[in-house]
């Protein structure tokens, strides 16, 4: 079999997975199957649409459970509960099939999020029956009819799966030193939480869970763990960290979020309107409900990653040796191997400048520039592309970046051309610059840039600002 950039070997278990083979072709049946989707959001009937549709196509990838780590309301109602109940039973009532759910900030606390809130009054709904004033260990046994703790153990086919509520996952040091000895250590077992696993994944540094919950999974390095919140997109290969343990962060099924620091996009829920660039839609109109296909054998599991609004994926399975295996997701080997990008041979960055409005309504005049979208290799996408305004006379570039209007789908909705804005008041002035444009990859490791015309701007912006 001729390997390439998208095929995996690993030295652990000297095995390989081609481009496009499932891996139960090379390893045969696995002994258990799970999907996972997390930050599912429900609020009215309306918004249970996919996460139906979703578990309609677990049914039919033979799952023997489903796993949510948290977030499964938007605004923490009891009447949001109990629609997700009532579309898991439109679905798998009878089935056998195993809810594997745990709780997040927004099943406590969504009802009091003001914009939240707002909507959630717009909607007809009322704070009276928020869960965590209801009572949420009351309100999960009558509504998903299965005991309320802090820290869950619940077993399928013979795997056991840990799970840490949101007021509770900082409780699972004391339960692991009562019970973790039990725990089988020749093959894995999961553990899920709604918070990033701090010093793990690439969405897990900030707050995240506040340390306390990676010193007590080194202990056990078949444990492999899931997380939600963060709402990123699988193209960011960080999403998978290799260490003491194995961490995987689970994307949006709800909407995706956006990291911070770009000009088209705001880590807020709603975005932010300040820079000239059109944003990309935070809340409701971007796409990406996305989630796993969790194969498991005692040595390994294969992680099938799944855009669930297409059905389908475009990305190469994570294939992950375990018990005794090496570590082909540590961070240090990820950021050696996954490629960089590079633009088309004779690519160039073409300027205009175009008369417009910012996101306030204020009127702007921005430069922009338009050039090809980067290629990357096969199964791999380009995560950002940095824009620089660089003076010849050698001082300071203005440095911006924006991440592609197709950040959370698949590859096939790229655009041929990308664009971008500057401000041109934020521009040189009087001065000759160029405009650099280099296209990353998740870990920030850029291709050769593509280089504009000379550029160079009139004095008199100042005159036009008091205008």
């Amino acid at each position: 079999m001729n390997t390439s950039r998208r095929n995996f070997l690993f030295s652990g278990g000297a095995f390989a997975l081609a481009a496009g083979c499932r891996s139960t072709a090379l390893f045969g049946s696995p002994d258990l199957v799970f999907g996972v989707v997390s930050d599912i959001h429900i609020t009215t009937p309306k918004s249970c649409a996919l996460f139906e549709s979703s578990l309609r196509y677990f049914k039919r990838r033979g799952v023997d459970a489903v796993m949510a780590p948290g977030d499964l309301t938007d605004w923490g109602l009891r009447s949001s509960l109990v629609l997700l109940k009532r579309s898991w039973d439109k679905v798998f009532a009878g089935t056998g099939v195993v809810p594997l759910f745990t709780t997040g900030n927004h099943d406590y606390d969504g009802w009091w999020y003001g914009d939240m809130t707002m909507e959630m009054h717009a909607n007809g709904y009322s704070e009276d029956e928020a869960l965590s004033k209801l009572g949420l260990d009351g309100q999960w046994r009558e509504i998903m009819g299965e005991d309320f703790a802090a820290v869950r153990l619940r077993s399928v086919k013979g795997y056991d799966f840990i799970s840490g509520e949101w007021h509770g996952y900082d409780g699972l040091g004391k339960w692991m030193d009562a019970n973790g000895g039990k725990l089988s250590k020749t093959k894995p077992f999961f553990y899920f939480q709604h918070v990033p696993i701090r010093g793990t994944t690439g969405d897990s540094f900030g707050w995240a869970d506040g340390g306390k919950i990676k010193p007590v999974l080194s202990k056990f390095p078949n444990c492999v763990a899931f997380t939600g919140h963060a709402h990123r997109p699988f193209i960011d290969e960080r999403s998978i960290w290799q260490g003491e343990f194995t961490v995987v962060a689970t994307p949006s099924l709800s909407y995706a979020g956006i990291p911070g620091g770009y000009e088209n996009g705001s880590s807020k829920r709603n975005g932010e309107a300040r820079e000239t660039m059109p944003m990309v839609p935070y809340r409701r109109d971007v796409r990406g409900g996305q989630g796993y296909l969790v194969n498991v054998w005692p040595d390994k599991i294969a992680i099938e990653r799944i855009d669930l609004e297409e059905e389908a994926s475009d990305a190469p399975e994570w294939v992950i040796p375990l018990v005794g295996g090496g570590k082909p997701y540590s961070g240090e080997l990820r950021e050696k191997e996954i490629p960089v990008p590079r633009f088309p041979s004779g690519a160039t960055c073409e300027l205009r400048t175009v008369n417009t409005e910012d996101r306030s309504g204020r009127w702007a005049i921005a430069m922009e520039c338009v050039f090809p979208t980067a290629e990357i290799a096969s199964g791999h996408r380009v995560y950002d592309y940095e824009i620089r305004a660089v003076p010849k006379d050698g001082s300071k570039p203005l440095v911006k970046r924006f991440i592609s209007p197709a950040y959370a789908r698949m590859a096939k909705y790229e655009p041929e051309y990308q664009r971008f804005w500057f401000n041109v008041a934020e521009l040189p002035q009087d001065r000759e610059y160029v405009i650099e444009v280099r296209a990353r990859n998740c870990f920030g490791r850029s291709s050769l840039p593509i280089v504009s015309e000379s550029w160079r701007g009139k004095p008199g912006l100042g005159k036009a600002n008091r205008a």
